[in-house]
């Protein structure tokens, strides 16, 4: 199961191991079950007591009369099909997939669930290399994550997700190494070629932003800040943080991703 909260450090905590094997239980309990019952089960759990207290204190368990049950609710399918069918059959003829992207990434994408919500399917992802002159953005399809840098430094604890990137990169910092390849990026965009080799540059290469043959060139798509989609949708924070996903997954199509450049404002 997926847990989105507005707390991060709880989100983290409620995707550990233990949490999720009480998540599962309590999911498929048909009756509300004693304490006695739930260590039956989990015999192994050292911290089982404070665990479920935790789970008690942000509303997905409920403690009542002794006997604890689940009561949260559990996303198992999209509620925003309609909203996301009319949506793209009012705006794909004036837009581009790109163009909605682009606008779903920059204007719509929000981490705010509004609520702790639970997710029994995948949802697609966005991740997001960031400096003072740019944004560099991956939209990925759920349960996807491409080799590309937004993906690298968002996953750099999980190296081996990407071999590339990882064996060319390593642990470099990040604030360092979005300064360099931000110098590469508008000698390209300036039509002029690269000042040397580096790593920078071979990141840059080999996920996919640019290219040398048979020009230096940009190879993903590249819009300024200003210059972005105004549509409006009034949607409450869960209700965004759905419509979002799907729609992503809908625009996304047989893409596993979609990785885009924002120019920033100087």
């Amino acid at each position: 199961m997926q847990i989105y909260t507005n707390n991060k450090k709880i989100e983290s905590a409620l995707k550990q191991k233990e949490i999720q094997e009480l998540l599962s239980y309590f999911h498929v309990l048909p009756e509300p079950v004693i304490l006695r019952e739930i260590r039956k089960n989990f015999p192994q759990q050292t911290h089982l007591d404070k665990n479920l207290d935790m789970l008690i204190d942000n509303g997905i368990i409920l403690r009542q009369s002794r006997r604890y049950q689940f009561c949260s609710e559990v996303v198992e399918d999209y509620p925003t099909t309609d909203m996301v069918k009319h949506f793209i059959q009012r705006n794909t003829e004036t837009y581009s997939t790109e163009q909605l992207l682009v606008w779903l990434g920059e204007k719509l994408w929000s981490d705010n669930s509004g609520e702790t919500l639970i997710a029994d399917i995948p949802f697609p992802t966005c991740n997001r290399l960031v400096n003072e002159s740019f944004h560099l953005v991956t939209i990925n399809c759920a349960g996807k994550l491409t080799e590309t840098l937004p993906n690298y430094f968002e996953n750099i604890s999980r190296p081996k997700l990407f071999p590339q990137l990882s064996e060319l990169i390593g642990d470099v910092n990040p604030d360092f190494f979005n300064n360099q390849i931000g110098l590469i990026i508008e000698r390209i965009m300036a039509d002029k070629s690269p000042r040397r080799d580096s790593i920078f540059l071979e990141s840059l290469l080999s996920s996919g932003v640019i290219e040398k043959q048979p020009d230096w060139r940009m190879l993903i798509s590249v819009y300024n800040e200003d210059g972005l989609l105004d549509l409006v949708q009034e949607l409450d924070a869960r209700t965004q943080f759905l419509f979002a996903r799907q729609l992503a997954e809908e625009l996304l199509g047989d893409r596993e991703s979609f990785t885009y450049l924002i120019k920033k404002k100087a």
